[in-house]
């Protein structure tokens, strides 16, 4: 192979990467292919003018080639753990790899010591009780657990009181839930602790501790006139999402992922995340009229416009978007169509048994409470306008 440098693109930058042996190779596309293992490599190069930035194969690095009135110059980085430096020479070199070396000694995460809480929390983590809790569970019960691991990770978790989770629970005083959550935490893992024989019975630090206080926070129902105003002016695949919300009651995360399978005849089939709970819902005529053109064999309902399917958090972000959009309309949430759906079926006649095994006993009593706010308000206005 030819290894001499060939121009790629405007403004004289090149394009090129680099083995695990140090070896640069430069090519005249983005596209290349190691002869030893015919594997097809991709690498996006950044220009920036006078400047260019290059990703390479050689762990933990990039290139900077800078434009210098000498000509072109390469620039070898180190990026890791957020530690950005530039290694000497270039790979070949033996500063560069003592170096390089060096560095991948210095940034590698240190293995914690065991009796700290710390260790305690990485047990714990790979532990089956955590392991086999739903993904959305994982991810929020991780979010915890690394507050609680910078608070007191060096701690020996043998030694940690009420008064040290206390602390940590009030330094997130202006986020009470946050705080609230470390709490629970903390019991949760100590619960566990004591389940494995990791510290004496009956030992956890978070027992009896109170909780923050919360501010409870209202969420607005969306009103019949809200949700036609929006779906008269919201992308196809809200208009898909939305009515599948109002018309089941399901949750987004439970929307994102019905599949064209799951619709069959009048009715929609749905297991739901968080309860593993299966439903078969029938469908509303609205719902079954706007569905049916678009029916296909399989694959996600739902997909954004770019056709690309979509998970509950793009979801959540494409709706609130919309409704920001609209300048007639307040803010609303997908809570608040769960609501709705709710309100719903209770204006239909459904029989409280039925409401809550689609939707669940929680949602009910929230939805019935601002359901009644609404139309108490309502009487209200058609007493005075009598």
């Amino acid at each position: 192979m030819d290894q001499s440098p060939r121009k790629s693109g405007a403004g004289g930058s090149m394009t090129y990467a680099t083995s695990m042996s140090g070896q640069t190779r430069y090519l005249d596309c983005h596209l290349m292919t190691w002869p030893e293992s015919g594997k097809v490599t991709g690498w996006p190069t950044e220009s920036r003018g006078a400047s260019s930035v290059v990703r390479t194969d050689l762990p933990f690095t990039y290139v900077s080639r800078k434009k210098l009135k000498s000509g072109w110059r390469d620039y070898w980085y180190f990026r890791r753990y957020g530690v950005n430096l530039k290694l000497p020479g270039r790979p070949g070199d033996p500063k560069f790899h003592a170096r390089y070396a060096e560095l991948l000694d210095e940034r590698k995460e240190p293995k914690p010591e065991r009796h700290t809480v710390s260790w305690l929390v990485g047990e714990y983590r790979k532990s089956p009780e955590f392991r086999n809790l739903k993904e959305t569970t994982r991810v929020d019960y991780s979010r915890t657990l690394d507050r609680i691991v910078e608070g007191m990770g060096p701690e020996r978790y043998d030694c940690v009181n009420r008064a040290a989770v206390r602390a940590l629970r009030d330094v997130w005083a202006d986020q009470p839930r946050t705080g609230n959550k470390i709490k629970q935490m903390t019991s949760r893992l100590y619960t566990w602790a004591d389940e494995c024989d990791l510290v004496p019975e009956g030992y956890n630090p978070a027992e009896k501790l109170k909780k923050l206080r919360e501010e409870k926070r209202s969420i607005p129902i969306w009103s019949d006139e809200e949700i036609d105003l929006f779906l008269s002016n919201c992308p196809g695949f809200l208009k898909t999402a939305v009515l599948l919300a109002v018309h089941t009651g399901q949750r987004r995360a439970d929307i994102a992922k019905m599949d064209w399978r799951d619709v069959q005849g009048d009715m929609i089939r749905v297991r739901q995340e968080k309860t593993g709970e299966p439903l078969m819902i029938a469908m509303h005529p609205d719902l079954k009229a706007h569905l049916l053109p678009l029916k296909k064999d399989l694959g996600r309902i739902l997909r954004s416009a770019t056709g690309m399917p979509m998970d509950d958090n793009k979801l959540s972000g494409a709706l609130n978007r919309a409704v920001a959009a609209l300048p007639a309309m307040p803010h609303r949430s997908w809570h608040g169509l769960r609501y709705a759906a709710a309100g719903r079926l209770e204006a239909a006649g459904c029989s409280v048994v039925e409401i809550t095994s689609v939707i669940g006993h929680r949602t009910y009593q929230m939805a019935l409470k601002y359901a009644r706010q609404r139309k108490d308000s309502e009487r209200a206005r058609d007493r005075l306008s009598a």
